[in-house]
């Protein structure tokens, strides 16, 4: 549907499933190979999402492993974009529902994501709004702030190839959210990998101050360190320090 609106936006003719090809979905006038790639729910897209923290996390898009390491598959860049839906996604939907909504968040070059894209294995952790999940696939994470934004969708048809080697060399910044490359820092100074001086450093770099909620709850950790006072290993003024940044959460009920 999305690779669809792109080429009637671009008044493209419509797809020709006898010469579409399967490595691309879209040929620019400069002959560059462009794959449109979608991801879908039903609220908007947004550049950043809170999180019970209240603490901003970057969007980011994924791509299928398979897909970016398949040397046959000849793309050249990818188009990212984001379809809000109704929440039955019933197509054409009543006109008392939201509209379906295409957002063209912005383009990479396949070497860039190559690069500089975080692959995670099936069962690879990641954060989602309030929620975590594992991934059941081979996933290569690229966060939306590193791509190339277009101010029309017109202007992707001004591609050249000399446009697309740049990016390849383009150097990106973290394709992380802030919070998560605070929580990696965390366990590599308290594995004795880091200095604290380099989390302090990166604290500076992403200016990021508060405090990163654990992956973990904080009950699991409350319950560590109350085992940790009744063995003499905690001392009750310590603990007491640690329940206000680590803070427990009582049953409330149902």
């Amino acid at each position: 549907m999305a690779e669809i609106v792109i080429r009637n936006k671009l008044s493209m003719p419509d797809i020709n499933s006898q010469e579409h090809p399967p490595d691309y979905d879209v040929l620019l006038p400069s002959s560059v190979k462009v794959d449109v790639k979608c991801r879908g729910g039903a609220l908007p897209f947004k550049e950043e999402y809170l999180s019970s923290d209240d603490i901003p996390r970057e969007a980011k898009h994924n791509f299928f492993a398979r897909q970016i390491y398949d040397e046959n598959l000849k793309t050249d860049i990818y188009l990212m974009t984001h379809l809000e839906t109704p929440s039955n996604r019933i197509l054409p939907g009543t006109k008392r529902q939201r509209k379906w909504i295409l957002y063209v968040c912005g383009w990479v070059s396949k070497g860039r994501v190559l690069r500089e894209g975080v692959y995670l294995p099936r069962g690879s952790l990641t954060e989602q709004g309030k929620t975590w999940f594992t991934y059941r696939g081979q996933e290569i994470e690229f966060y939306n702030k590193n791509l190339n934004g277009l101010e029309n969708l017109e202007d992707i048809l001004k591609l050249e190839p000399a446009d697309m080697e740049k990016d390849k060399r383009r150097k990106g910044d973290l394709n992380l959210t802030s919070v998560d490359a605070i929580r990696i820092a965390f366990d590599l100074v308290g594995r004795g990998l880091l200095d604290r001086e380099k989390l302090d450093f990166i604290r500076k770099e992403i200016r990021l101050t508060q405090n990163i909620k654990p992956i973990l709850h904080p009950n699991q950790y409350t319950h560590l360190l109350k085992w940790l006072n009744e063995k003499g290993e905690l001392t009750k003024q310590k603990f007491e320090e640690i329940k206000k940044v680590i803070i427990e959460e009582k049953f409330s009920g149902i």
